[in-house]
């Protein structure tokens, strides 16, 4: 079994958290010195501040205060057109995740303050609290094991894995995407049905956040229907 924090609900705030926990939206709160994720290929476009997770030792049981930062290439209005479908892959630069103290970095930061951050459906901005409750998922069952369960058992399973979460076992549902290597674990799985903030990752994707085991390395990706 894995431990994870099941993402049971939100809630908004209407003052800047400051401290480095578990957030959604506002400004990161860096451990050290700001180090903001640049888009490879759009003239130097700040990516937009998605969360910060606070690895909870109850699921990252050798974290020692770690914080991963999680960025895409986004519109930055509601009536912003822009987007780039390259966001959906985990290395070709238009997505990141930034951990303090000590992580890889993967694509080029600058020392921004305040850069772009996540707003609601009506173009506002937006930052709050996830409603976290604490359960466990079966180990993860690769496509090939899972090909041979009985459809009660593939039932059973993908009900148990499914949903928005920190940490667990991967609902993946076009094939399974880890990042390359084996040494990743999920930091976070995030539906993007019925979220309280706008975010334009496809028609109906899910967001996969992966950590490394030693927690330096983050990378980000997106299956979609």
């Amino acid at each position: 079994m894995l431990p994870k924090l099941i993402i049971e609900d939100f809630t908004r705030v209407n003052t800047e958290i400051k401290y480095p926990v578990t957030k959604f939206g506002g400004q990161p709160v860096w451990l050290t010195e700001p180090q903001w994720p640049i888009s490879t290929g759009w003239d130097n476009r700040p990516m937009m501040f998605i969360a910060q997770i606070a690895l909870d030792k109850r699921v990252f049981s050798n974290s020692n205060g770690e914080v991963a930062y999680i960025f895409v290439t986004h519109p930055e209005t509601l009536e912003d057109d822009f987007f780039d479908p390259e966001i959906i892959y985990p290395d070709e630069g238009e997505n990141a995740i930034i951990i303090q103290p000590g992580g890889q970095l993967f694509v080029k930061t600058e020392n921004i303050i305040n850069g772009p951050t996540i707003f609601d459906h009506n173009g506002l901005g937006y930052e709050g609290y996830a409603k976290l409750t604490f359960s466990e998922d079966p180990d993860f069952v690769d496509n090939r094991a899972f090909k041979l369960l009985s459809e009660k058992e593939k039932k059973k399973y993908c009900s148990k894995i499914e949903g928005s979460k920190l940490g667990g076992s991967p609902y993946f549902f076009q094939g399974d995407q880890w990042p390359e290597g084996k040494e990743w674990s999920l930091l976070m799985q995030l539906n993007s049905t019925f979220l309280p903030f706008y975010l334009n990752l496809g028609a109906a994707p899910t967001l996969f956040a992966f950590i490394s085991n030693d927690y330096k390395k983050g990378k980000l990706l997106i299956q979609d229907i």
